[in-house]
């Protein structure tokens, strides 16, 4: 007989905060009593709660900041316990709901006489929050959780939710736990998959339930996607299988006109009832939803490439801790160097300094402001280049991009980035002599803060392009030494003078210059209009461009063996082959080749009635040979 003695509870939390702490008072008022409880804290900085034994009080882990799925790891490995109960930490349960977990797993032990069944429980919207309008658009478009898509009490692998499931500990360890490169969203969808190749049978008992104590605004949206952004990407790199479905699904919503932020207060207020006025008003409230938090997504995806890209790079030399290093690292090679010209030409911590910046997305508004300027194939100087990250994401958007700087590791990188994706951009040494003119636009983006000489720095850029294109960073506390101070004003003057035609103040102290350089002069009207005025207009949204389809990791026009051996870092592991039962162990890999995962786009009427993750689910269901009624696929 399986008892509560038997079960061991593990929550990893990034928080400790009054979610943490109802669902741990839900566990104290559970009617069975005698399981343990193991909190695994996930940073060192991240407030600890009061730790007790496991039976009375939780037993409390602290690890460095690693993400979710290292922390229940962790947990895991902890105890000896055979069962355990997988919970968020702000899942708050039930009164029965350990109970109904150990029940569920003792009728599947005796009816099929193992230990496969992992046991799928319930997370509904906590009275809290439950009315919010993010909340109510994740339940309905399916972009967070999904069972509906069960078929009776049977669940696909897609459905592993490890907020509330339960599964034997032999299980877990067989199937190699969770993914810990994951830092957060699609380790649960790559657990799962792996899970299921190990025999698992996922089951679905809805009154298994715990409530979803977390309140959802815009912000905390953005955040959320643009993790999704980053885990898509991987799940991508490592499953071939995998066809990255908010980014199939969400992007194309940038096509179609934009529908007014009213329609996500007002279609809560039409009832169902109304037909057609209320599905055309899901439809825009959804539409809206997704044409704002798609930026996020890109944002996180290309962040995701851009690290992968580096990793590729420096091969076995990669060093992870130079990611939150880079900084001390720069300025322990400049005390180094002879002078600041050794220091700029020699410089390997600027390839971890440049990525993180890159990744971090701070100038993609800046690119997209340029881009409202530009035509689709303008021909763009990207000066001061380093890594190139702003260039190539021109490049990848049709633009005919070259590149200058100093040679350095930074452009000899740049160099196999283009290499890779057999892209024939020049990449100019600024030491070897002069670099060629007549650009559409010429840009450079917080690199002017590095020069003497501001003025003739933006004279350079002046008699090559018709536009150019600077950032103008305010001096503050804690800035690198490598900064000089800017004479803004004197600069904005400079601009104004010769045509100012666009000027944004971004993040608090950069502004940004759009200004005529050799092209055709602005009417002093309109220049000093944006001069006085820009500030105070509004914002671009961040751009990036979009990835080539069909889940591939580069997003490059690259057809040469290099660029197909970007994936090398792929896993080993490939999709299962068509029509195979849903909970039969999967044979040997098919070659990755083999087209298993191909979701069909559903048409502009359509969208209005298949949310989010539905139809990849019922990709995924027929792919394996099952019956799908709807659903959608979650991270």
């Amino acid at each position: 007989m399986i008892t509560a003695s038997d079960l061991s509870v593990v929550i990893p939390t990034a928080t400790a905060g009054s979610a943490l702490s109802e669902t741990l008072a839900g566990l104290s008022l559970q009617d069975v009593t005698g399981f343990e409880t193991v909190v695994v804290v996930d940073g060192l900085d991240v407030p600890a709660p009061a730790a007790g034994d496991g039976v009375d009080g939780p037993v409390v882990l602290v690890q460095p900041h690693r993400g979710p799925g290292a922390a229940r790891n962790r947990g895991v490995a902890r105890g000896e316990r055979p069962l355990v109960l997988f919970l968020g930490d702000d899942m708050v349960p039930a009164p029965d709901l350990v109970r109904r977990h150990l029940e569920a797993q003792e009728r599947h032990v005796a009816r099929h006489g193992d230990r496969r069944t992992v046991v799928l429980g319930r997370a509904r919207w906590h009275r809290a929050v439950a009315g919010g309008r993010c909340e109510r658009w994740l339940e309905r478009s399916g972009a967070q959780f999904d069972y509906g898509a069960a078929s009776g009490s049977q669940a696909h692998f897609a459905q592993f939710y490890s907020c509330n499931v339960s599964m034997w500990r032999e299980l877990f360890v067989s199937a190699g736990g969770f993914d810990e490169r994951f830092a957060f969203a699609y380790e649960d969808l790559d657990a799962g998959y792996r899970l299921e190749r190990a025999g698992m049978r996922l089951v679905h008992d809805p009154q298994a339930v715990t409530w979803h104590r977390h309140a959802y605004d815009l912000a905390a949206l953005h955040r959320r996607f643009r993790l999704v952004g980053e885990g898509e990407h991987l799940m991508a790199t490592l499953h071939p299988w995998f066809e990255p479905y908010f980014l199939s699904r969400w992007v194309p919503a940038l096509d179609e006109p934009e529908p007014s932020p009213l329609w996500p207060r007002l279609e809560r207020w039409i009832p169902r009832q109304a037909g057609r006025l209320a599905e055309m008003a899901w439809y825009r409230s959804d539409l809206w939803y997704r044409r704002t938090l798609v930026p996020s997504l890109l944002a996180g995806w290309w962040a995701a490439d851009d690290l992968a890209e580096l990793r590729d790079y420096l091969g076995e030399r990669f060093d992870e801790t130079m990611l939150e290093a880079h900084v001390a690292a720069v300025d322990q090679e400049r005390d180094r160097a002879a002078d600041e010209a050794s220091f700029y030409r020699t410089s390997d911590a600027y390839l971890y300094d440049l990525t993180v910046f890159s990744m971090s997305a701070t100038k993609a508004p800046y690119l997209a402001e340029l881009r409202r300027l530009l035509a689709p194939d303008a021909r763009v100087l990207d000066y001061g280049c380093g890594i190139g990250a702003d260039g190539l994401r021109l490049a990848a958007a049709g633009m005919t991009v070259s590149f200058a700087d100093f040679a350095n590791p930074s452009t000899q990188y740049l160099r196999w980035r283009l290499a890779r994706r057999n892209w024939d951009c020049p990449v100019h040494d600024l030491d070897a002599g002069p670099v060629p003119g007549s650009f559409d636009a010429a840009f450079s983006f917080d690199v002017i803060e590095h020069v003497d000489d501001p003025f003739a720095f933006l004279e350079q850029l002046e008699q090559r392009a018709g536009l150019v294109a600077v950032n103008l960073l305010e001096a503050e506390p804690g800035d690198t030494d490598l900064h000089r101070p800017l004479p803004i004003a004197a600069l904005l003057d400079h601009g104004a003078r010769r045509g100012l035609v666009r000027y944004r103040r971004y993040h608090g102290r950069s502004h940004l210059m759009i200004y005529r350089g050799s092209g055709p002069g602005v009417s002093r009207w309109r220049s000093r209009a944006q001069r006085q005025v820009g500030r105070w207009l509004a914002r671009a949204t961040p751009w990036f461009p979009r990835p080539l389809p069909a889940g591939a990791p580069r997003a490059s026009s690259s057809s040469s063996s290099s660029s197909s051996s970007s994936s090398s870092s792929s896993s080993s592991s490939s999709s299962p082959p068509p029509h195979t039962p849903p909970h039969t162990p999967v044979p040997e890999p098919v070659p990755a080749a083999t087209p298993v995962v191909r979701p069909p786009t559903p048409s502009a009427p359509a969208r209005a009635a298949v949310p989010a993750y539905r139809g990849c689910l019922r990709a995924l269901l027929d792919t394996r040979g099952a019956d799908a009624d709807g659903g959608e696929v979650l991270p």
